[in-house]
C-alpha cells in the first residue's frame, strides 16, 4: 500500500466514525510513530506523533518538523492537552475536508518522517461510549489488532 491509497481509504472511514470512537494507527505494536483520532459530538480531533515519546531513531529532525507544520498540523501544546501534532476537524465535514486531513497525515509520515509506506502498520479502533466495543473499519485495508 502507498500513502495515497492509505489516505483515500482512511478518509472514507473517518467520515463515518460514530461519536465516542477512538482510532489508533501505528507502525509497531510496541510503540513508534502513530496517528490517532477521537470522534466527539461536534469534532474529530486528529493527532500525529511528536518526538516526545519516540526513540531517537524515530524522531523527526528540525527540518522534518517544519514539513509537518507546513502540511497544516498544529504544533504540540502540552499545557492544552496536546502532547503531539494535532488538528481539529468540525463535524460534520465534507469529503474534501477528510481527504485534506488524511493527506496531511500522509505528508507528515512520508515527507516529514521519511517513512516510505504504511506497509506493516496496524490499527485499533473502539467506541468508548459503547462499552469499548471494537470497531472494524470498512475501507482501510490495514490489519486490525485488539482494541485494548
Amino acid at each position: 500500500m502507498d500513502w495515497q491509497t492509505f489516505a483515500d481509504e482512511l478518509a472514507d472511514d473517518l467520515a463515518v466514525l460514530p461519536a465516542g470512537a477512538l482510532l489508533v494507527i501505528s507502525e509497531r505494536h510496541d510503540g513508534g510513530r502513530f496517528t490517532q483520532f477521537a470522534q466527539d459530538d461536534d469534532a474529530l480531533v486528529a493527532y500525529v506523533s511528536d518526538n516526545t515519546f519516540l526513540a531517537p531513531a524515530d524522531q523527526a529532525s528540525p527540518e522534518a518538523r517544519q514539513v509537518i507544520a507546513s502540511a497544516g498540523w498544529n504544533a504540540p501544546e502540552p499545557r492544552r492537552g496536546h502532547e503531539d501534532w494535532w488538528f481539529r476537524l468540525s463535524w460534520p465535514s465534507s469529503s474534501a475536508a477528510y481527504r485534506r486531513l488524511t493527506g496531511m497525515i500522509a505528508t507528515a509520515f512520508r515527507d516529514g518522517y521519511g517513512i516510505p509506506s504504511p506497509d506493516g502498520w496496524t490499527y485499533r479502533a473502539w467506541n468508548e461510549r459503547e462499552g469499548n466495543d471494537p470497531i472494524t473499519l470498512q475501507s482501510l485495508t490495514l490489519p486490525r489488532t485488539s482494541a485494548q
